[in-house]
């Protein structure tokens, strides 16, 4: 699994690597690879679209406060919740693969696929300031920490990760009525903002036995996000 094949229509399933994809352009979380496809994945692409629409406008709302003024004193680089919320989508865009990656491992889904709906990826996150970013959205944030937790558990948590975690649960029953393959997803939280679920699906037995179980994930993930790089990967080799 390569770069390319963690991005596919939410829709048809095709993969970035056959067909231009394109992200919606609302909550920016979902990518289609034609309007027609968008169109027809509405009814369940609905309740997250709209969530994450509302959240941006509220946190662009909030930016305009006197309490939202308030906040540029005490954010890295005297930025809003707003522009910090816009630098964790560009931060989640170029390391999805890494998140994919550590999510896979750390959930120990090559071994075991079942895990993907019975175990969430939680990463937590700080922002970094404008003398070690330099403007590269790779290096806005750093790892604190990452670790494994159960749905369960996630379900017993604050809103929104009940609504985060029941909209998971839609979108693997999707994929696996469909013969795609289940999804499981990286929780990613970087306070004052709510947490963000970060979805990855089609994971099959078949496409998961070519994976390398690695138990390094945890070092692997935090060195790949501290020097901003992407990973890639490891294979299994074939049985001969």
């Amino acid at each position: 699994m390569n770069g390319s094949q963690e991005l596919e229509c939410n829709n048809c399933y095709i993969t970035g690597d056959k067909k231009a994809l394109f992200a919606c352009s609302q909550c920016k979380a979902m990518r289609y690879c034609s309007r027609e496809c968008q169109k027809a994945d509405w009814q369940s692409h609905k309740p997250l679209c709209q969530n994450n629409g509302k959240l941006e406008s509220i946190l662009k709302a909030h930016s305009g406060s006197s309490s939202g003024l308030f906040d540029r004193l005490m954010l890295v680089d005297g930025i809003s919740i707003y522009e910090l919320d816009q630098r964790l989508e560009k931060w989640v865009r170029f390391h999805n693969t890494n998140l994919m990656i550590a999510t896979i491992h750390a959930l120990r889904i090559p071994v075991d696929i079942s895990r993907a709906r019975t175990h969430l990826l939680y990463v937590s996150l700080a922002p970094r300031g404008q003398d070690e970013h330099q403007g590269h959205a790779a290096k806005f944030f750093r790892v604190v920490d990452a670790v494994v937790i159960e749905v369960e558990d996630a379900l017993r948590r604050p809103s929104p990760w009940p609504e985060s975690v029941m909209q998971l649960r839609t979108m693997a029953e999707g994929g696996e009525r469909s013969g795609h393959g289940t999804s499981t997803a990286a929780m990613i939280e970087c306070p004052p903002l709510a947490v963000q679920t970060v979805p990855f699906g089609s994971l099959t037995d078949r496409t998961m036995r070519s994976e390398f179980q690695d138990d390094n994930w945890k070092a692997g993930l935090m060195e790949a996000i501290e020097e901003g790089k992407k990973a890639r990967l490891v294979k299994a080799a074939a049985p001969r």
